[in-house]
């Protein structure tokens, strides 16, 4: 009797378990299915995103070429722009194409509408507008249908203000992109930052009677926190998914942001039930098993289990392996290297082996896009990484840090032997043509032996990638790590530890180099020269602090410092009535890349009411070309908020007279490379005077930088340079000594 009550309770706790287990699967399942149904239409939806952001953005590119062509023509010659129009419209049914000359108001059409002018206050509204964008919903001025578009302000050859429009129904646009989910059920808006709906879905279930994506969610049911929430995920163009409740009936509500617009979100809206009934179903039939729960549990979590070990070994490839090429990832490369070297050092006292760490990336990778395209690029990446793989095996591994940078592991006996293994490999990658040549590595080296006091595998990796930047600069394919090295390493760390303290304690202080007429009578300019004088030490080379600064990125508020105390500087004299010139601040590659960049400079010229024309910026010759485009977009912006930009080094490495005409700069300072030969070739002659005149020509005033010697001089002076700048005339000085010097014989550009 005392064992069936044993066994009877037994079992009975067992089916209570077995039912608050199947309770809580079923809470499982529920939640599961319902955030996948809800990310198939979050991913759906991100589709439809993605659709209606190419579709602009390819209206905007047509819209472009099409500015381009009306800015070579005159306003006058209307049979011409006429032409322009009808030859854009004969490929792109539906759309309709508009010219408005923002000057007489003149209004040119591609369905030959004749007589329509814009008034004076249309005019002022459209000069309001952004440069180029998409337009909202708007009735067409000839045909009252409801239209959206893209736009651009742009000025005809002979410098008229006009905007160009491409337009086409809304209701062709929501047409074409209308998204549908869960056989038909669900539907979506664009709405704009206000919630107002801007292109309407024609399903049958789209409420008609709305105007605004607001009045569906700011309904009697709904929590006020969710809706504000929902409402600041939309201001602040983020990706989400809501959950609310209209006429008694939960909707669920996906949404993202159109990156082509200016804050209008792509809302994509399904009833919750439909959504659910796939829920439900599963739900109904795990109740209807109840009587097999034991076996239906283990056999689903059996599945669950094998599942999760299937879906963990993929997340793990995809953390631990480089996609493209099947090299370990940097984590990888890491956590492997580090477990090798933690067995090396237990066992060192009975052994002298070690490993080599090798950092590999190829020299001018981009030119091979640039010349062969990315495909070859990407095979260029496999063959290289399939002969490192193969070269480390079977003790070694080789890992892809980054774009064309690798890096190998190559355990030793011998270090010589390692260090001719991963040459052998480099002379074999040497074989690969590409780009119409061989392929050349550049190659650092460094061992366990050499670095005793590493901690972990990334130092190893950080000692070897100092070395191939040695190498790549004293001209060795392969370098080897050294203490002159380590040497180096530790002083740019010591360096990298004080920088910030010594721009707090006021070490970093600007000389500035005198920019002269060419007779040397006038002071016509400067530029700041940032040099730092630490406490305990004399002055630290420029050409010791700047590169590493530029590598771990102060050097940006170096810039903007070097900026404040040229614009303090100016800011003093203008106070006091004294003469002023333009000094130039030079400033890094990586303001180029930050969105800040431009209103964080216009700030502090404002703080400090700088007028325009005193405050000018230069941009070296190698980082305009490196980003030709995005280039020429900081510079306009630069000058449009009242600087002067000046292209600094022209002519120090590959200069592009092609690229010369398309850059809106104010000063061209040509490099003194071009005076280091002029002695021993008529040819530098014609260059620099060919460069100066076609500068001239551009607009654009000249400096001849590093003139040193009277032969310099007066080769200079029988050019039309505008000035000079160099030993011959002045070195860096304080700002004081400059002040004296522009007190004596300065021409105030105010």
């Amino acid at each position: 009797m005392r064992r069936r009550v044993t066994v009877s309770l037994l079992t009975g706790v067992i089916a209570l378990l077995v039912i608050i287990g199947s309770l809580g699967f079923v809470k499982f399942v529920h939640d599961s299915l319902w955030a996948q149904s809800v990310d198939a239409i979050l991913e759906v939806t991100a589709q439809g995103q993605n659709a209606l952001d190419t579709f602009f953005q390819k209206d905007l590119d047509t819209l472009d070429l099409f500015v381009d062509e009306l800015r070579e023509q005159s306003p006058d010659n209307k049979q011409r722009v006429e032409e322009k129009i009808q030859l854009f419209n004969q490929n792109d049914d539906g759309a309709v194409y508009l010219i408005v000359n923002l000057q007489t108001g003149e209004v040119h059409r591609n369905d030959g509408s004749q007589g329509l002018v814009i008034t004076q206050d249309q005019m002022e509204e459209v000069k309001s507008h952004a440069e180029r964008g998409v337009l909202r919903p708007f009735l067409d001025e000839v045909t009252g249908v409801n239209m959206t578009g893209v736009y651009e302000l742009f000025t005809f050859a002979d410098g008229t203000p006009a905007l160009a429009r491409k337009s086409r129904p809304v209701q062709q646009v929501a047409d074409q992109f209308s998204l549908s989910f869960y056989e038909n059920s669900g539907f979506s808006y664009v709405v704009d930052t206000d919630g107002a709906i801007v292109v309407r879905s024609s399903h049958r279930n789209s409420n008609r009677t709305i105007a605004n994506i607001y009045d569906l969610v700011e309904h009697e049911g709904n929590d006020a926190e969710l809706v504000a929430s929902f409402r600041a995920a939309l201001d602040g163009e983020r990706r989400g998914v809501a959950l609310f409740t209209y006429l008694d009936e939960e909707y669920v509500f996906c949404y993202t942001p159109l990156e082509s617009t200016d804050g209008w979100d792509l809302v994509s809206v399904v009833p919750n039930n439909v959504v659910m009934k796939q829920t439900n179903d599963v739900l109904q039939s795990t109740f209807f098993l109840c009587a097999a729960i034991v076996a239906g549990l283990l056999i689903i979590l059996i599945v669950f289990w094998q599942t999760s070990k299937e879906h963990h070994k993929q997340i793990e490839h995809i953390a631990y392996y480089d996609k493209l090429t099947g090299l370990y990832s940097p984590a990888k490369f890491e956590l492997e290297g580090n477990r090798v070297l933690k067995n090396l050092r237990e066992r060192a006292s009975r052994t002298h082996d070690g490993i080599m760490i090798g950092y590999l990336n190829i020299a001018d990778f981009k030119l091979i896009n640039d010349v062969d395209g990315y495909q070859r690029g990407d095979e260029v990446l496999c063959e290289v990484s399939s002969l490192l793989k193969t070269s480390c095996e079977p003790d070694g591994f080789a890992g892809r840090m980054t774009a064309d940078h690798f890096v190998v592991l190559v355990p030793y006996h011998n270090e010589d032997e390692a260090i001719a293994r991963i040459r052998a490999v480099v002379e074999q990658i040497h074989t690969i043509v590409a780009a119409g040549k061989r392929l050349v590595m550049h190659v650092g080296l460094c061992s366990s032996s050499e670095a005793p006091e590493v901690q972990n595998v990334n130092e190893l990796a950080d000692r070897a990638r100092i070395a191939k930047t040695e190498g790549r600069h004293s001209g060795q394919t392969v370098c080897v790590f050294n203490n002159s090295m380590r040497e180096t390493m530790l002083r740019r760390a010591e360096l990298e530890r004080a920088m910030e303290g010594a721009l707090e304690r006021g070490e970093f202080f600007p000389l500035i180099q005198p920019k002269f007429s060419p007779d040397g009578t006038r002071v016509l300019g400067g530029e700041a020269l940032v040099r730092w004088k630490r406490s305990d030490e004399d002055i630290v080379r420029p050409d010791e602090f700047i590169p590493l600064f530029e590598q771990n990125g102060f050097i940006v508020k170096l810039d903007e410092f070097m900026f404040e105390s040229v614009c303090r500087m100016l800011r003093t004299r203008l106070d006091a009535g004294l003469p002023v010139v333009p000094i130039s601040v030079n400033i890094s590659r990586l303001h180029l890349h930050r969105s800040s960049f431009v209103s964080t400079y216009v700030s502090i010229k404002n703080r400090y009411c700088i007028p325009d024309e005193l405050a000018e910026l230069e941009l070296t010759e190698s980082m305009v070309l490196e980003d030709l485009d995005n280039a020429i977009a900081v510079i306009n912006e630069l000058r449009t908020a009242g600087f002067r930009c000046s292209i600094d080094d022209f002519g120090s490495g590959q200069s592009s007279l092609n690229a010369l005409k398309d850059l809106p700069a104010d000063v061209l300072k040509l490099d003194r490379a071009f005076l280091l030969e002029r002695d021993h070739s008529e040819k530098e002659e014609v260059v620099v005077r060919t460069v100066i005149d076609m500068a001239r020509k551009l607009h654009m005033r000249t400096v001849m930088e590093g003139v040193e010697t009277e032969d310099q001089l007066a080769f200079i002076k029988t050019t039309t340079c505008d000035m000079i700048q160099g030993f011959v005339f002045s070195r860096p000085i304080s700002q004081d000594e400059f002040n004296h010097l522009l007190d004596a014989n300065a021409e105030p550009s105010l």
